[in-house]
């Protein structure tokens, strides 16, 4: 198998599972590889782009790692590695705003609406600094995808700072289209269209982060004829940027406080 900085980490895995200590074995950031449960959660949703950014490493030490075990790779080339360094603009960080969602997750909640709620009361010349003990690749996604510019730095071992503020421009058209494709079915338009043909999947007696898992795990063997019909507490913030990158659409529909039903079928 071939690989570059784009190959996702699950279809490594699917190729050869000794990749997990490969990878583990670059930097300790990505030892959370050899928990089951993590690597469920994290291999289907990260490249090996985005491994090195988790990991506090480089490309293509990551890819001398694979190539180690058996892989063909495709190395970064190293001019355009450098010049994307040069390039890289640093963010303007005037009065700091502090938020240490660690205790958040420590007791078991996604910070999520937390930090959504921060950055809605932020000033323009703010920064919100998040304290974390890892980079939330998922949550700087959506967030990109929101308008809003971000730098993490790591002051020190086992603690990361995210700094966000909104971008001088505002989300880009292709952001905007993708909404505007979405309102164009309704739910009950698209509850008719896949009558008798739902997969019925029922996540709200799981434990984060297991309704995400099992969700984009269903919807790996979904085809364009079926739709996958999921009973949900809330909204799934994280999953929803991942569905759009697989090219999956979906239609929600509140039920009461603690209950939500959602469509998901291919584009």
């Amino acid at each position: 198998m071939r690989v570059d900085k784009n190959t996702k980490i699950s279809s490594i895995l699917r190729e050869n599972m000794e990749a997990v200590e490969a990878i583990a074995s670059v930097n300790r950031h990505l030892t959370k590889l050899r928990n089951p449960f993590l690597r469920k959660m994290l291999a289907p949703r990260i490249t090996i782009a985005a491994a090195a950014q988790v990991g506090n490493t480089t490309v293509n030490k990551l890819l001398k790692a694979l190539e180690e075990i058996g892989f063909e790779v495709e190395y970064e080339n190293q001019e355009q590695s450098k010049n994307k360094k040069e390039n890289k603009i640093t963010m303007k960080k005037t009065t700091i705003v502090d938020l240490d969602v660690r205790p958040i997750l420590e007791g078991g909640t996604d910070p999520f609406n937390v930090i959504m709620e921060a950055l809605k009361t932020l000033k323009p010349e703010e920064t919100l600094k998040v304290i974390n003990t890892f980079e939330p690749i998922p949550l700087l996604n959506i967030l990109k995808s929101r308008g809003y510019d971000y730098e993490s730095e790591r002051p020190e071992e086992g603690i990361v700072y995210t700094y966000l503020n909104k971008s001088e421009e505002k989300a880009t058209e292709k952001a905007k289209s993708s909404i505007t494709d979405m309102e164009d079915l309704s739910y009950d338009d698209v509850e008719k269209k896949f009558k008798g043909k739902f997969i019925e999947l029922d996540v709200r007696d799981l434990e984060m982060p297991m309704p995400m898992v099992t969700i984009l795990e269903a919807v790996e063997s979904l085809d364009h004829e079926h739709a996958l019909y999921v009973h949900h507490k809330k909204l799934p913030q994280y999953l929803l940027p991942e569905l759009k990158q697989r090219e999956f659409d979906y239609k929600s529909k509140d039920v009461d406080e603690d209950n939500i039903k959602l469509i998901i079928y291919r584009k």
